[in-house]
């Protein structure tokens, strides 16, 4: 099943389930544990720390727009307290492209023994992976002025892998022609990472009592790749933006 057919499926089982929840809610006191579900979007890429020496030049870099769609729940530590714990399941998309103008940068990858040689010429990335993933942190409701803050982490298994690296064969390797005319592609998508943990930061405006604008910056903690397999001179680690709107169905 393709993400656009899973995304419908998550969105119908989820509106009786909203619906439901909010009738009952009505005729019930207040509860400490939150329910809620949210849909958004990820912006961001597999990024280094700095922008490497090899790459002379980014010719183009696009975000990506993948999905994110979950169901939240909260545990309001007392009835007064504006601290709650923060956890859920989201089913979500991490991807981007880029494309860059490399000068006698490392690479191993191009070949079946994964020997270095040094590349000049066009190179571009294209990433799509999708993954299950269980965050977990406190919020801190602000008194006044509808904000809320979240700061914790989070656990990803990837679903799906796939980072295609690109070469252009009118670029040179080892200072020698590569292969002009020809665009060569090599699927790396086996060698990131099943599993990835990271730091997530944030903030909620709520625009009333069941609906807020959410923001969440999400910075991975292990490189993309597996550290057996060192296909890059520098190390790549998932950094990205979530942007979306939650519904909070009980309270």
């Amino acid at each position: 099943m393709n993400s656009k057919k899973l995304l419908a499926s998550l969105a119908l089982c989820l509106l009786p389930l909203g619906s439901f929840t909010a009738n009952a809610s009505e005729d019930q006191p207040l509860s400490p544990l939150g329910v809620g579900i949210h849909l958004g979007f990820n912006l961001g890429g597999a990024l280094p720390p700095t922008v490497p020496k090899p790459v002379d030049k980014v010719m183009h870099f696009n975000l990506g727009a993948a999905p994110n769609i979950g169901i939240d729940f909260s545990y309001r530590l007392s009835r007064t307290s504006p601290f709650s714990l923060a956890t859920g399941i989201e089913y979500e998309g991490k991807g981007f492209y880029a494309t860059v103008r490399a000068k006698d940068m490392p690479i191993r990858y191009q070949s079946s023994d994964f020997t270095e040689q040094r590349y000049s010429g066009l190179q571009s990335v294209d990433m799509s992976n999708r993954y299950l993933t269980i965050p977990l942190g406190l919020t801190f409701d602000m008194p006044r002025g509808g904000f809320r803050f979240y700061v914790g982490g989070y656990y990803s298994h990837a679903l799906r892998r796939k980072f295609i690296a690109k070469l252009d064969g009118d670029g040179e390797i080892d200072g020698r022609p590569y292969q002009p005319g020809v665009i060569l592609s090599f699927s790396l998508g086996e060698f990131i990472v099943r599993n990835d943990v990271g730091v997530r930061f944030g903030a909620d405006y709520k625009i009333d009592s069941k609906w807020a604008v959410t923001g969440r910056v999400n910075v991975g903690l292990p490189k993309l790749f597996e550290s057996s397999f060192q296909v890059m001179p520098y190390s790549l680690r998932n950094v990205f933006l979530n942007l979306g709107l939650s519904y909070r169905i009980n309270r």
